[in-house]
């Protein structure tokens, strides 16, 4: 059909723009930059990985284009298969880590070679059930001269894959993310702690952070033992790649408060994307390894991590950075001792942690506006298609300013 061959060139062009937005967005800086120099040896081949994994999905539809599919039953058994082989490939990997043992290490290969076996039926499984409810809540798009035919896009494609690292920059004495580099993945401890150490000598506080998913096209996927974080994760990349053709996505650049709005919206959205599909294509909880019984956490984390924000900016208000950096390890040794291990807390912590404004971690204000309007609004899809038009946290206030009205006034 001609929409759909439009939409696979369209799907290219985003790789285009998708790579050169993540470029600009993570740039280090000039070459003669101390940050730049220091990160050099460990910055992450972008350009490499979408070359290699682009086609991956097209191969894969056209080479089952006349398939019928798994039944709802046989997908469901392929998903709890491969999630409960994500929990025991981590499970292996801990033990090996804690000590060589052979008979592990043939035991992991066997492991991961089964789940490569799946991973490509997996992804497109979740790919799918993701696009039917995307397109079941109207969040779609039309051709320009074929105004009644509507579709998901940018497509639904990601790959199970291992995000890069990420750098952080922020400077010490307040909290705002002035930089972030993509760095391989692999990196050790103590090749982590030296790049930090050498950043942070310019002055700045520096870190290196996980992420678990990046929106390139095809987004990249952490490996989860988990249906519910997954499908999250996915909707979460997707929404990115959706606010890329609209003004939101567009102006992710601009500043702070946009690239909060942006993470906002792309982590609210993401959840109730999720929560849906589950609703419509539940998977059965019993087999789930990753799922079972978790013990209680004994304090709450949240509310921590949440005090310890205002706190700090609180004290970096008043100049005082020293107090503030003691009082973030202090709560670090404090949230390890219960359970909850963080390997540094500092100022570009909270800069790269805080863009999502519906975490802990933030002490925006955008986090509650827009958790107000999502509730405010008709439906997921008027939510998402209006904050996708706004280009900032005024246009925030205008949105929920009117909701609220329209919440007050009689039918």
């Amino acid at each position: 059909m001609p929409w759909r061959i439009a939409a696979a060139v369209a799907s290219l062009l985003l790789l285009v723009t998708a790579v050169a937005s993540a470029v600009v967005l993570l740039r280090g800086g000039g070459p003669s930059d101390p940050i730049s120099k220091a990160a050099a040896p460990f910055r992450y081949d972008l350009t490499g990985w979408e070359v290699r994994h682009l086609l991956n999905r097209w191969l894969y539809e056209v080479g089952h284009l006349f398939d019928d599919g798994p039944s709802i039953d046989e997908e469901n058994d392929m998903l709890q298969r491969y999630f409960a082989l994500t929990a025991e490939v981590a499970s292996l990997e801990q033990q090996l880590a804690a000590g060589e043992d052979e008979s592990l290490r043939s035991a992991l290969e066997e492991k991961r070679k089964e789940q490569e076996r799946l991973e490509n039926k997996v992804e497109a499984i979740l790919e799918k059930r993701v696009s039917k409810v995307v397109e079941g809540e109207g969040i779609t798009t039309s051709l320009p001269l074929f105004s009644q035919v509507r579709f998901v896009f940018p497509p639904l494609d990601f790959e199970f894959h291992q995000p890069p690292l990420v750098l952080a920059i922020s400077p010490r004495d307040h909290i705002s993310l002035d930089r972030s580099i993509l760095l391989r993945r692999g990196l050790t401890d103590e090749q982590m702690t030296a790049l930090e150490d050498e950043t942070a000598a310019g002055g700045v506080s520096s870190l290196v952070v996980s992420i678990s998913g990046i929106a390139t096209y095809p987004s990249t996927v952490a490996e989860h033992a988990s249906y519910a974080d997954v499908l999250e994760l996915v909707a979460h990349e997707w929404l990115h790649q959706y606010l890329f053709f609209h003004p939101l996505g567009r102006h992710y650049l601009d500043n702070a408060t946009l690239r909060t709005l942006n993470e906002t919206v792309a982590n609210i959205g993401g959840r109730l994307i999720a929560d849906l599909v589950q609703q419509r294509f539940p998977l059965p909880q019993s087999s789930l390894a990753a799922d079972g019984a978790r013990e209680e956490p004994r304090i709450d984390f949240k509310a921590e991590m949440h005090e310890l924000r205002l706190e700090v900016d609180r004290l970096l208000s008043e100049g005082k950075i020293s107090e503030a950096e003691e009082l973030m390890e202090e709560k670090r040794e404090f949230l390890a001792e219960n359970g909850f291990y963080i390997r540094k807390i500092n100022q570009a912590y909270f800069a790269f942690r805080g863009l999502y404004g519906d975490t802990p971690a933030s002490s925006s204000a955008v986090g509650p506006k827009m958790l107000a309007l999502q509730r405010l609004s008709p439906s997921l899809s008027d939510f998402i298609r209006s904050v996708a038009e706004i280009t900032s946290e005024e246009d925030l206030d205008r949105l929920l300013a009117e909701r609220s009205v329209g919440s007050l006034t009689p039918p």
